[in-house]
């Protein structure tokens, strides 16, 4: 599984913040944890749960040594949640999901390491059985308070999709909380209505630079105006949905990636499971153009899947990268929860009255399904289509700059160039193993979490000085004789239903060669997401450590690590350095990344941010139709762009480029403290001649790694113009009305004695 930096760092976060709300009086504090739509936030509170576990039993300052866990969510979320975790925890079982129906009624109690799981829907009703006790049952209200009352544990429930629990019920479910009376409340959404004042957000772009997510969203690429009827307009809409459909196909499989991308069309919202008129006819028509139309894609052949309430076709292993379904039709119901990371375009049809649609419902889209990049930029897009027109559609949620719908095409016929172009890589997270560097960051955490002196002074050895401060900080037990097992002892089996065994019970001494097999799956339990191949080698440091902390062998250290009174701790330590050692090489991928070369042409679309953007009229050399300009662009950058226009007679097109991000034109270039940087040049200029320009604008003092940035423009002009290339340029600056550029190096940017001014009816300067 790929080790996300943001993950770990946030999972980190809140469960230090649940530990400190634990130390405080009082019920029902409650943290807001705000993460976007595919972040990862089921899995980043699972980790969370799993860490609190480990810290409530090893930290002895804490005044509780366990909790009991409550997973509440809406719809059928829950049993989807409930179904993952089980899988999440299939191996080391530190948690374990239970439904009601599982919970031992008799003890009445949520046991240690239970999570349970419960459907919101379900408690929100008072005639619920979970509600209400009944002769078998205890309800869940009763369970609460036992649990916390009578066996003392304190519960924390995770409210998932927090924002849905504030509907026209909201008394209610303030109610059922109320009844539940936890210790701490963790409210998880993506848009929460709760505001408190611990409240963790993950920032949308930690999300994006992590290649978790779609870099953007386009709203109705391409869409036309004057269609004469709504069956017209139906299957227009269905065209080019599909047709986007066909040309990320075509993009995967050019890269030599076995996805099917999918299209999902979405029925008007309607919370009634029994559809109208109007919608039966609008599924009709669907279906029936998909088949019938040169679409070929039908429910006969696989490749049409249906989910509605009360139809549901070819949905096995739709989910699948290589599923051969190619559409999906559904109404909302499925836009909660469920996953797809290969679909990637929306077609979504609104009742006439709703003009507004959620970031949750686009999430069906935005995840990547190999949760990377790829070097064709259109695979890095989510695309929707819809049937209203642009001045009607509001979408609710935060990152609204997210989704676009300012696009432009390349000019038809357009005589493109191809340029070597460059851009920034880091290291493949997927390889994510304990490395030597290792061994001093977990012997460091002991020294600092035990509090182990530097030195002896008192003429003692460093060993004994060590365990005894290990003792009185932490509580270890060195004296470890053995390690038993309790097993089943003189038990006569019921034929009918289970037998309890806790009071016949024996201890059995473990020999060496068993002792090693335990401890090896202990290090292979606990490698806090590094892959498993680190097992041994934690192990191996593990081992190492102790020996040059507390003089201890192999055997005495295996047994004193599995201790039961010490092994909690231990796992402490494990978990605090492996989190610190991953940090460390999250640090040194930063600096360590890389630069990749590709080929750049102007791109067939390019799709810009609403917010920082602006259409400009009137435009008519530019590569792209139409021009699109930042808000905030340089007077230089505006000043040479009408330059530019007035010489359209000499000029076959321009192109502004860019300022980040791999899609666009770049070269390496050295700053002045050594480091390696991107240039991303402002202009390319292709003239009627065939001479391609490339040109940054800037004024004597604006940037003062410009004498670099233009010395390794030069330098790459030449290379290039050596392979046949056919490039000029440079730093380009405006001097009395006047664009002069220098064609050689130069050593600083103030003298320009020797800079040419560019007459583009000569081609070049004179």
């Amino acid at each position: 599984m790929k080790q996300i930096a943001y993950q770990q760092k946030y999972v980190k976060e809140l469960t230090e913040k649940v530990l400190d709300l634990l130390r405080l009086r009082g019920e029902r504090q409650k943290v807001v944890f705000k993460a976007p739509t595919g972040s990862g936030k089921t899995v980043m509170a699972f980790q969370m749960l799993e860490s609190l576990v480990g810290k409530l039993e090893a930290r002895p300052d804490l005044p509780f040594s366990h909790a009991a866990f409550i997973w509440v969510a809406p719809n059928k979320l829950h049993e989807q949640s409930y179904e993952k975790m089980k899988g999440y925890f299939s191996e080391s079982r530190v948690l374990r999901p239970v439904m009601y129906d599982e919970l031992d009624h008799y003890e009445g109690i949520i046991q240690k390491g239970e999570v349970l799981f419960v459907n919101w829907q379900s408690i929100n009703k008072g005639s619920n059985i979970m509600v209400r006790d009944s002769e078998l049952n205890r309800s869940l209200y009763e369970i609460t308070r036992r649990t916390q009352e009578e066996a003392g544990t304190p519960i924390v429930v995770i409210i998932d999709e927090e924002h849905l629990f504030w509907s026209e019920r909201a008394d209610k479910s303030e109610d059922v909380l109320q009844h539940i009376n936890s210790k701490i409340e963790v409210r998880i959404s993506a848009t929460p209505k709760t505001h408190a004042d611990n409240q963790i957000t993950i920032p949308f772009e930690e999300v994006i630079q992590a290649q978790m997510i779609k870099e953007q969203i386009v709203l109705n690429p391409d869409f036309e105006q004057g269609y004469r009827t709504d069956q017209e307009l139906t299957q227009n809409l269905i065209d080019k949905a599909m047709r986007r459909r066909d040309e990320l196909a075509k993009a995967y499989d050019a890269l030599g990636v076995a996805i099917n991308p999918l299209l999902l069309i979405q029925l008007p919202n309607d919370t009634k499971e029994k559809m109208t008129v109007e919608e039966e006819q609008l599924k009709e028509t669907i279906v029936t153009y998909l088949s019938q139309s040169g679409w070929a894609c039908s429910v006969e052949n696989g490749k049409l899947a249906v989910w509605l309430s009360k139809e549901k076709v070819n949905l096995a292993e739709i989910e699948r990268h290589d599923s051969i379904v190619n559409a999906l039709l559904f109404k909302q119901a499925i836009a909660l929860g469920w996953d797809c990371p290969r679909a990637s375009v929306l077609l979504i049809f609104r009742k006439l009255e709703s003009f507004e649609f959620t970031m949750q419902t686009v999430g069906r889209i935005m995840r990547m399904p190999e949760q990377k990049y790829y070097s064709d930029q259109q695979l890095n897009r989510g695309y929707v289509y819809t049937d209203l027109s642009a001045d009607k559609i509001r979408i609710v949620g935060d990152n609204m700059d997210y989704m676009s719908k300012l696009s432009a095409k390349r000019k038809e016929g357009l005589q493109n160039v191809c340029l070597r172009s460059v851009y920034a890589e880091r290291p493949s997270e997927k390889r994510n193993r304990l490395g030597v560097g290792f061994l001093d960051e977990l012997y460091q955490t002991f020294v600092k979490e035990w509090g182990l002196p530097d030195s002896p002074n008192d003429g003692t050895s460093k060993a004994y000085r060590n365990r005894e401060q290990a003792k009185k900080k932490r509580n270890i037990q060195f004296d470890v004789a053995s390690i038993d097992i309790k097993i089943p002892e003189d038990v006569i089996l019921n034929t009918e239903g289970e037998t309890d065994v806790k009071d016949h019970k024996v201890r059995i001494a473990r020999n060496l060669k068993d002792l090693c097999k335990i401890f090896n799956r202990f290090c292979f339990e606990h490698l806090y997401g590094m892959e498993r191949e680190s097992g041994s080698m934690l192990g191996h440091h593990l081992k190492k450590v102790l020996w040059e902390l507390f003089e201890l062998d192999e055997c005495n250290a295996i047994k004193v690590m599995l201790h039961e009174d010490n092994k909690a701790k231990f796992e402490d330590i494990i978990e605090r350095s492996i989190i610190r050692y991953q940090e460390i090489i999250e640090k040194k991928k930063e600096r360590e990344r890389y630069l990749v070369q590709n080929d750049w042409e102007v791109p067939e679309e390019r799709v810009y941010n609403e917010k920082n953007n602006v259409v400009v009229q009137d435009v008519e050399g530019h590569a792209l139709e139409p021009f699109i300009r930042l808000k905030d662009s340089s007077d230089p950058e505006r000043r040479f762009e009408i330059f530019l226009e007035s010489n359209g007679e000499h000029i076959d097109w321009w192109y502004k480029n860019g300022d980040s991000g791999r899609q666009h034109y770049a070269i390496a270039y050295q700053k002045s403290d050594g480091s390696q940087s991107l240039f991303y040049v402002d202009f390319v200029v292709r003239m009627k001649t065939g001479e391609v320009f490339l040109f940054d604008t800037k004024t004597k003092q604006s940037d003062p790694e410009g004498q670099n940035k233009h010395n390794a423009l030069i330098d790459y002009i030449h290379s290039e113009n050596a392979r046949g290339k056919n490039l000029a340029g440079g730093i380009i600056i405006e001097v009395g009305g006047h664009w002069k550029y220098s064609q050689e190096k130069i050593t600083n940017m103030s003298d320009m004695s020797k800079w040419k001014t560019w007459f583009p009816d000569e081609g070049g300067s004179v």
